[in-house]
């Protein structure tokens, strides 16, 4: 992108993708600019969308393309109180090494919510974002954080011998999820799409070395009916059932996995995470009854 920096003078500036989801219209990266676009903490993966008011957090873990555009909507509807926050995968920004595995994210990003980490969390992730957020609960919960529900959002679970389907997206494909997306933004250039682009394969080569733990911690898949069969559907919200020792619930939302933060489904998913922090309120008031699993 360039803008004038003086009469008769242009420069180019390169916008981080932190930096375009904090100021997402043109009037805010004018602003931005004009301030002489500050590069502090650009490289920091964590987005604050905003700082609780009342200790709940909502901690949104980046799907396999590695950036958190896709919960712009989902903060702008949160309750204001809430703390939102997003997770950004390492590699977007020229320098950036990738992490290695689920597990080795889930640390490194416990360390950037170490501020919150013993408040109220609900912890979400879109598509595979939904693989590190279960991750991180089960850490948070081994250190003693009570509090913690986790919402998977359409987080499909590959058994052994679905896995090829992860196979790496060649680069004119991923060019097209971007536009179909939304990852495209003004001043991307062709380097940052191969970023982009060796970050989502390499999320997803993540995911069949990953072994889903049980996990003793509240958890709800928020499935897309798509045009799935109930059969399918039955076997992916199965997967997950399996992996969880503590209470376990599916909501059922209209559209495809992308139309879920992009549609009016978007107000299924804030209702969800605000009953999450209504059940912490009420364990600890010690009336919550023990829950079972459904399907809603």
């Amino acid at each position: 992108m360039k803008v004038a920096h003086r009469v008769g003078e242009a420069f180019k500036v390169q916008v981080p993708p932190k930096t375009f989801i904090l100021n997402p219209t043109i009037e805010a990266l004018a602003s931005w600019i004009r301030a002489g676009a500050p590069k502090e903490n650009a490289q920091d993966n964590l987005i604050t969308f905003r700082e609780s008011q009342n200790g709940e957090h909502v901690v949104c873990v980046h799907p396999a393309g590695g950036t958190a555009f896709c919960y712009l909507s989902l903060a702008k509807i949160l309750a204001d109180d809430i703390g939102v926050y997003g997770l950004q995968s390492p590699g977007l920004n020229s320098g950036e090494d990738t992490l290695s595995s689920i597990p080795t994210m889930a640390e490194a990003y416990l360390k950037q919510i170490e501020h919150i980490a013993q408040g109220k969390i609900v912890l979400t992730g879109l598509s595979f974002g939904g693989y590190v957020a279960f991750e991180m609960a089960r850490l948070l919960k081994a250190r003693g954080n009570d509090n913690v529900s986790v919402i998977l959002l359409d987080t499909q679970g590959f058994e052994e011998h679905e896995r090829d389907s992860l196979a790496p997206v060649d680069l004119d494909e991923f060019r097209d999820k971007l536009v179909k997306f939304n990852g495209m933004y003004p001043g991307i250039d062709d380097a940052q799409i191969e970023r982009y682009h060796r970050v989502y394969n390499h999320n997803r080569s993540c995911v069949p070395s990953y072994e889903c733990q049980p996990l003793e911690v509240r958890v709800v898949f928020v499935q897309a009916l798509g045009s799935l069969n109930k059969d399918f559907l039955h076997e992916l919200r199965q997967f997950w059932i399996e992996r969880v020792t503590g209470s376990f619930m599916t909501r059922l939302v209209r559209g495809d996995h992308w139309e879920l933060l992009e549609s009016e489904e978007i107000q299924r998913v804030k209702k969800a995470i605000s009953y999450e922090f209504q059940l912490f309120e009420r364990k600890n008031s010690h009336t919550l009854s023990p829950a079972v699993p459904s399907v809603a």
